[in-house]
């Protein structure tokens, strides 16, 4: 029980420290995947051929420049009140075919169920082991049963549940060597365009058992758990006994730096320090490389000692571990691909120095892999520590107090990040204006 204790400490803060890097609207999924992009300006990149990959090299500024998306508020709820909703920390927010909205609840572990109207009505899984019952799920999908897929860190595995909450059976990742469970983490999941998908982290104890190597993946899998695919892997040694950790040497490609297209294909940040995208058949086949111009910006004072005091409070319980953290965050942040096919990125400067009443401005590419604009989302709220999500055509959903809550669960509380107790979290629902 103990090296397992310490398996899912470490799996936690690898499996969230690219959230320590990042500010709230750049940990949240990207904005309005679905508004028109019109051909008014010419694009002003190139396409070069590498190892007889296309690369789309891509200049700094886009050609239809900056465009602003206004919100206008629907619903919220949580926050203070007698009779609000008590959330823990929402990571995640999905829609059915019907407008409900599903919320997922990673201290609390499950899932609060919204009518389109914002009435709380109903809830699903629960902590714990038993049929349907989960632990700290990271990420949720519907699956290609119609059953939403919920994403449990440690021991990796899907738990699945019908939509009247009743238990529809578990998929588990195949981890290094064929084994099932235990020994593999899994942070991200999605399905879409008949490819299943998985980010996580591969672990094979050494002798002694202290020693460990990990391996960072993305991969896709058979229903039956076995993988097909990997698209993306980083290796790493580690001595629990003697650990040591370079955050700017590290990188994973979870949370959210990848996404599926409508036909397969996977798209992924592959490098902490580049802008740059690779975009992958569902056979593995590199078929491009998106690339931007782009300079990426130094931490703040503010920042660097955060993240400290949250990777100290993180790794205090095993013995002489040794952490420092990076100068520059991840260049990327998150991708997504909208319905139409274009890809919408968020940058290690998307949130930050915005300009008054925006929380976040995204990059947009085409289907082509050509930045043409960027989209700036106008919405109150903290772009450093509030989270943006989008939902549907239609919707987004703005989390307050996200980034406190999560370095307060992570560090064990707010002595973590060196701020007073968080208020509660609130969750509020934006009608996408125009």
């Amino acid at each position: 029980m103990e090296r397992e204790m310490k398996i899912r400490r470490l799996c936690w803060v690898r499996g969230l420290a690219a959230c320590w890097s990042r500010g709230l609207a750049a940990c949240a999924l990207a904005a309005a995947l679905c508004l028109p992009i019109l051909s008014v300006a010419a694009w002003a990149g190139e396409e070069v051929t590498v190892d007889g990959v296309t690369h789309v090299k891509n200049p700094a500024s886009p050609p239809q420049g900056v465009e602003t998306m206004q919100l206008e508020e629907l619903w919220r709820a949580g926050g203070e009140g007698e009779d609000a909703t008590v959330f823990g920390v929402i990571v995640q927010v999905i829609a059915d075919e019907k407008g409900n909205l599903y919320l997922l609840d990673l201290q609390l572990s499950q899932v609060f169920v919204y009518s389109p109207e914002g009435k709380l009505v109903g809830t699903l899984s629960r902590e714990g082991e038993g049929p349907g019952e989960v632990r700290n799920p990271a990420d949720m999908f519907f699956m290609a049963d119609g059953s939403l897929g919920l994403v449990q860190t440690f021991p990796g595995k899907v738990v699945k549940l019908k939509l009247d909450n009743a238990p529809a059976g578990v998929l588990e990742p195949k981890g290094a060597g064929g084994t099932t469970g235990g020994l593999v983490a899994i942070i991200d999941g999605d399905w879409r365009g008949g490819n299943l998908v998985f980010a996580g982290i591969d672990i094979i104890l050494g002798n002694p058992q202290s020693q460990q190597t990990r391996k960072g993946f993305l991969a896709s899998y058979g229903e039956d758990g076995v993988e097909k695919t990997r698209y993306w892997e980083k290796i790493q040694f580690m001595d629990m006994a003697n650990l040591r950790i370079d955050e700017a040497d590290q990188y994973n490609v979870f949370p959210r730096r990848w996404d599926i297209a409508a036909n397969g294909d996977v798209y992924v940040a592959t490098d902490r320090n580049q802008y740059a995208i690779s975009v992958f058949a569902p056979d593995g086949t590199l078929k491009r490389v998106i690339e931007r111009e782009f300079a990426n910006r130094k931490r703040t004072e503010e920042e660097m000692t955060r993240l400290r005091r949250v990777a100290e409070a993180q790794v205090a319980v095993l013995p002489n571990a040794q952490v420092s953290i990076g100068e520059h965050p991840e260049a990327i942040q998150t991708v997504q691909i909208g319905p139409e096919g274009f890809v919408w990125v968020s940058s290690s400067r998307s949130d930050q120095e915005q300009p008054a009443g925006i929380m976040s401005t995204y990059d947009v590419f085409d289907a082509q892999g050509n930045f043409v604009k960027q989209v700036a989302v106008a919405c109150p709220g903290d772009g450093t520590n509030d989270g943006l999500i989008r939902i549907d055509r239609d919707r987004m959903l703005l989390i307050t107090g996200f980034l406190p809550a999560l370095l307060g669960l992570q560090g064990g509380g707010a002595a973590a990040s060196g701020d007073e107790e968080p208020a509660p979290m609130e969750v509020v629902c934006y009608k996408i204006k125009g």
